[in-house]
């Protein structure tokens, strides 16, 4: 018997303590995120109820059902937690409405593709999207996040661009061209949270040509 086993030590005793430490460190872990997401949740509700100015750590922690502390323990301030929401939603919304986008998509199908994409992120995420929309006018957005230049539909430029230079879209600023094709989709997304507006499928087509129709060459 080596000098190891006979001091206590076993391979099968040592392996079935990793494991053990692994899932020990998984579920913190989980546990962890479910803390931060709860966190979130109590935040974009109470944003969308009383607005930016109103927030404050205590009024998420009484929100979330938690201590102050735990707050403090995963942001430095209400500031950090905020900025790091923001992105959070800015990267969610990206991914939704870039699926199926590549950079070999074409012009026109990219397009329909993003705004079609864009109309569904809002009809099925009523609270971030309307959170979104405070960020977007926030100047403490602007001054802290400095992807904030071009704004969150910033990664749509590759493909408008591409579209200037294939000839499908009018020579112009390519801000100015996204502007015009998101704009509609922001305001009547708005229209449709109010009750103002049905966001149909049949809808939804005739905003998308449209947009087109307003940049095209």
């Amino acid at each position: 018997m080596s000098a190891a086993i006979s001091q206590g030590w076993h391979p099968f005793l040592f392996s079935f303590d990793i494991d053990r430490s692994f899932d020990y460190i998984l579920s913190m872990k989980n546990k962890s995120e479910s803390k931060v997401n709860l966190i979130y949740q109590a935040t974009i509700e109470l944003l969308n109820e009383n607005g930016l100015s109103e927030i404050s750590i205590s009024k998420i922690a009484k929100r979330a059902n938690i201590s102050s502390s735990i707050i403090y323990f995963y942001f430095e301030s209400k500031e950090d937690m905020l900025i790091k929401l923001y992105f959070l939603l800015k990267d969610q919304m990206h991914q939704l409405m870039f699926h199926g986008v590549t950079e070999s998509t074409p012009v026109k199908v990219g397009f329909e593709t993003i705004l079609r994409n864009y109309s569904n992120y809002i009809l099925n995420n009523k609270d971030s999207f309307l959170l979104m929309e405070q960020f977007i006018g926030s100047p403490f957005i602007r001054k802290n996040c400095k992807d904030q230049n071009g704004g969150v539909f910033k990664p749509m430029y590759p493909l408008f661009e591409r579209g200037i230079k294939e000839g499908f879209f009018k020579d112009l600023e390519t801000n100015l061209l996204v502007t015009y094709s998101c704009l509609p989709f922001v305001e009547m997304g708005k229209e449709y949270l109010n009750g103002a507006y049905e966001f149909s499928t049949i809808n939804i087509e005739k905003m998308i040509q449209m947009s087109w129709d307003a940049i095209k060459v």
